[in-house]
């Protein structure tokens, strides 16, 4: 007989301070470890076929525990290499330019920034959805239940209108 889904989330709050303890000790970030608690938590619905008993339950959530911590290290790991190929070293960075370079960083955030305050509200919100949120095109258009070819066009004018604030001051 399967387990029921009283039993499968009542093994899972049991088994939770070793899942916790196992995932820290992979990931060494407690705040980390929690997040992928919580991941195994909303994966339990996906537990198919159900369970025959609690060790089929606590190896299945082991087994996600283990593919999580994986997933997040081998992304960690990437997004450090990232990183170091488009920052390169710090001995790099040149310290002098770097007072007129935030000066001509906080210019171009304020020139971005009004130019995104002039934008029409739809077409802000898809360059949110899009480039903060990421969104596909697709996506957005189902959640603001507009056409694809629509969003496009929105985010070339909102893209277009930002490109152009800076290029004008540059000028």
């Amino acid at each position: 007989m399967a387990f029921s889904d009283h039993d499968i989330y009542r093994t899972f709050l049991s088994t939770r301070p070793q899942i916790q303890r196992f995932l820290q000790q992979r990931v060494r970030c407690q705040d980390t470890a929690a997040d992928l608690i919580q991941d195994i938590f909303l994966r339990l619905t996906l537990l198919k076929p159900p369970p025959a008993n609690e060790i089929e339950v606590r190896a299945w959530l082991f087994t996600v525990a283990s593919n999580l911590s994986l997933d997040h290290l081998r992304t960690q790991k990437r997004h450090h290499e990232l990183l170091d190929q488009y920052l390169g070293d710090a001995t790099e960075i040149d310290g002098s330019a770097a007072p007129e370079r935030a000066v001509q960083a906080q210019d171009q955030l304020q020139q971005i920034q009004a130019a995104l305050a002039e934008l029409p509200d739809q077409c802000a919100e898809i360059l949110y959805l899009s480039r903060i949120e990421g969104l596909s095109h697709i996506e957005i258009a189902q959640q603001l239940k507009i056409s694809t070819s629509w969003v496009e066009k929105q985010l070339a004018k909102a893209l277009l209108q930002c490109r152009q604030a800076v290029n004008s001051e540059d000028a």
